[in-house]
């Protein structure tokens, strides 16, 4: 779904990036000015690293590689968590240098430069040690250096936000529908959009952040006519519905709705027009040229009447009784009419298992094929030799005897659609009414028709302003609004402005009719419409014959809003993958409305969210609404987490912990995937206290408030003393701020594609490195009073960049957990 007044929301808190500990007051064994770095520290070593390599390759190779230095830089890797061994920060491939150092190969290359490098790393600027491996040189980036990002962090700005200086940016998400239930499945639209608003911000971007109700059209009306429909048999006060119960409540009665609009409610068999047929005789065609399936085939339509059919499919005989569509009802589309086939005359239509949307039965196995489901030792190939090339294996690389030639598996044709005995067929009988439900229901087509044009009457009041219509659309979507809004306070979402789509229904036709006055568009058929097949993108209707906009209509007047009004410069739109062309073919639209920003908009496509056992199903009871979904995550939580401090703490603090917990979970699970791809919400595996989850991450920060809080407590064994950067010396210590030098490129590039799992990514393996260096690292059993401000200032450093990277996930930390 796709979901203006001016939201009242309260706004949002300002986001707490400091840690919530005194600073040290000891100054490292640098000033403030000599250990200021730049948001790309590891950048920065690159660039230094390969300035190194051109002043070394000067005598050692007696080149002057100056003009080639933002190539080197360039070819100057940084070791990931996962890659770094052995001490190596970085690498450079000496085949990078080959053809400025002729007659020389790669591996004698880096042999001499290493050798020369080495002399030289008591003198510099940033490198402790160089190895050579082959053609790489391996560099180990001195303490002294990857020292200053502690200070960097903790006093020097370097996980502060961005001016907003760069372009404005408007990010519409969450779009719900009124009148239907929050379920799980929005929490991933509702995680990512509040996720982008804040890296967007976050890197210096002014972000209106949208949200875009559907709050009017056929749902609304199929919801308030079965709610009327149920107060009328039940005498109901709807009034007395529980307020926090309102909007799931409304979500049931839409759902109720379309259960009952549904056929196959009243009929085991929902094939509206189709009657049952029995057949007379099969004969095949007599035109020599006609298909090999054809069939001529009588059937008895009536009990009075036969009719001549031409049938391509399979699977009946002489006795059944088929589903046959009758002159002058409609298939796909098209009217079935008399057609002479082949000089034969063909009446009616046999329909097909796959023409009435049932799966087609499976064929019984031939003698040959139970033969062939027995094992067997492997036969030879053709040409001979078991197993083909790979003789030993059975069928080659895939099963196939060796042969690289798949065979193609037969297409045959459809099996046509047999009226099971058990309904008592009878010729000319409606199958609707042979799988009746319900004896009490005359007619079922007429009784499903009359329902649809009573929520046809519904819509129309609704458009047409009818008092007592308006009035309840008003009132329950009023009920839905206060509800999105309270679980948004919940996830702690943020939204600068509301827009509906009610506001812009009748304002975005006159858009349409004006675009096709300047010639920007085109009638066809009394529809308007732009053609935009050169571009791929087929042809977009955005006026229907009858006047009735769509959602491309809506979406045209919307954006004008955005540009226009707000001044936006870019536009992403949080909208699942099934819109994909849908926004391609509106932004084109833009363009050809001579919008500049129409470069500008993006569609950001995601997957579903589905169960272990697969999608969702409301008619099967499966979907998980949010007030099940937080009940579920409160008690698991508790369960897991929380049960044991009743007492300790006040229910106050447990209440917060639970609800900080629960966010953390949903939101980081949502987030801990490629946009694009399928999410498997499990609740055990969310949870968990190890592994990629949010709580896991939430806990590591906790820790690190532990270790201030025992320090400022007294409990360490000496006083503090001033940081020393060289008492760093562990090879863990040195991948922690590595890794935590990489932040902004980090932050940089899950902006650049808008897609945060590799935030998700960073701030686990940063959580990981930093419980085993606290499960190795005794910080309150320190020796020396230097020792010790030096690991609570890197215990302060992970801290405080473990909690900007949650809280840029949408995640609050706590104090204490």
């Amino acid at each position: 779904c796709r979901l203006a007044a001016t939201c009242t929301l309260p706004p949002r808190r300002a986001r707490d990036t400091t840690f919530p500990l005194r600073p040290i007051e000891s100054q490292s064994n640098e000033s403030m000015s000599e250990s200021k770095l730049s948001l790309t520290p590891l950048e920065d070593a690159k660039a230094v690293v390969a300035a190194e390599v051109v002043e070394a390759a000067k005598e050692a190779l007696g080149v002057d590689l100056t003009e080639q230095l933002p190539f080197i830089s360039s070819k100057v890797s940084v070791a990931n968590v996962h890659s770094r061994r052995g001490g190596t920060d970085m690498a450079l491939p000496c085949f990078a240098l080959a053809r400025s150092v002729p007659g020389k190969k790669p591996n004698i290359i880096a042999k001499e430069l290493g050798e020369f490098l080495k002399t030289k790393c008591e003198s510099s600027k940033i490198m402790e040690d160089v190895q050579v491996a082959g053609i790489y040189l391996n560099f180990k980036l001195s303490i002294q250096f990857l020292g200053k990002i502690v200070s960097a962090v903790n006093t020097g700005g370097l996980l502060d936000a961005r001016e907003k200086k760069k372009e404005r940016v408007m990010i519409e998400y969450s779009q719900p529908n009124t009148h239907k239930a929050f379920h799980v499945g929005h929490m991933r639209n509702a995680a990512l959009g509040d996720c982008l608003c804040r890296l967007y911000e976050f890197v210096g971007h002014p972000v209106v952040a949208a949200n875009y109700f559907g709050d009017e059209g056929a749902h609304i009306a199929k919801c308030l006519w079965k709610l009327k429909r149920y107060v009328k048999e039940t005498k109901f006060d709807i009034d007395t519905v529980p307020e926090k119960d309102r909007a799931e409540w409304l979500g049931g009665m839409y759902s109720g709705a379309v259960a009952e609009l549904d056929m196959g409610a009243l009929t085991a068999l929902p094939f509206p027009k189709v009657v049952a047929a029995k057949v007379l005789s099969i004969s095949d065609h007599s035109a020599p040229d006609a298909p090999k399936n054809w069939h001529v085939v009588q059937l008895q339509t009536t009990p009075d009447e036969t009719q001549t059919v031409v049938c391509g499919g399979r699977g009946y005989q002489v006795g059944d009784f088929v589903a046959y569509l009758p002159l002058g009802n409609f298939l796909k589309n098209k009217e079935v009419v008399a057609k002479d086939m082949k000089g034969v005359t063909s009446c009616g239509v046999m329909l097909a298992y796959t023409e009435v949307g049932v799966p087609e039965p499976a064929d019984p196995p031939k003698p040959e094929e139970k033969k062939a489901e027995k094992p067997a030792a492997a036969e030879p190939a053709a040409g001979g030799k078991k197993g083909g090339k790979k003789g030993g294996k059975k069928g080659g690389k895939k099963g196939g005897g060796g042969s690289k030639k798949k065979r193609k598996k037969e297409k045959l044709p459809a099996k046509i659609y047999i009226v099971d005995a058990k309904y008592k067929p009878t010729a000319g009988a409606k199958l609707t009414e042979l799988g009746k439900k319900d004896a009490k229901i005359e007619d079922v087509e007429a009784e499903i028709n009359n329902r649809n044009k009573e929520v046809g009457d519904m819509l129309r009041a609704m458009e047409e302003g009818e008092k007592d219509a308006t009035d309840l659309w008003m009132k329950t979507k009023k009920w839905s609004l206060d509800e999105f809004k309270r679980i948004y306070a919940w996830l702690n979402c943020r939204f600068d402005h509301d827009f509906f789509e009610s506001e812009v229904s009748e304002t975005s036709r006159q858009l349409v009719i004006d675009l096709e006055k300047k010639g920007i568009l085109k009638m066809d058929k009394g529809a308007i419409c732009a053609d935009l097949k050169k571009d791929g993108l087929g042809f977009c209707i955005l006026l229907k014959s009858n006047g009735a906009g769509l959602y491309a209509t809506k979406d045209l007047k919307l954006a004008q809003i955005k540009f226009e009004q707000f001044k936006i410069d870019k536009s992403i739109y949080v909208v699942d993958a099934s819109q994909s062309l849908h926004f391609a073919q509106v932004f084109k639209v833009l363009d050809m409305m001579g919008y500049e920003q129409a470069s500008k908009c993006q569609h950001l496509p995601y997957g579903m969210v589905i169960l272990p056992n697969g999608k969702m199903s409301s008619r099967k009871g499966t979907v998980i609404f949010f007030n099940a979904l937080k009940q579920m995550l409160n008690d698991q939580l508790m369960k897991e987490y929380l049960e044991k401090y009743k007492g300790k703490w006040t229910d106050e603090q447990i209440l917060e912990a639970q609800r900080q917990l629960a966010v953390g979970t949903i939101k980081y699970g949502m987030l801990n995937h490629d946009v694009a791809k399928d999410v498997v919400f499990e609740m055990s595996k969310w949870t968990a206290k190890t592994g990629t989850t949010g709580p896991y991450s939430m806990y590591a920060y906790t820790r690190t408030v532990g270790i201030r809080t025992k320090v400022e407590a007294g409990e360490a064994k000496c006083q503090l003393g001033k940081m020393d950067y060289t008492l760093l010396t562990t090879q863990l210590e040195r991948d922690i701020l590595m890794h935590i030098g990489n932040f902004w490129p980090t932050i940089n590039a899950c902006v650049a594609i808008n897609n945060p799992s590799s935030l998700c990514s960073y701030v686990y393996n940063l959580s990981k490195m930093s419980n085993t260096w606290y499960e190795q690292t005794h910080v309150l059993g320190s020796k020396t009073p230097d020792e010790l401000a030096t690991r609570l200032a890197f215990s302060q450093c992970v801290g405080k960049t473990i909690k900007a990277s949650l809280a840029l996930l949408g995640i609050t930390t706590l104090e204490k957990m």
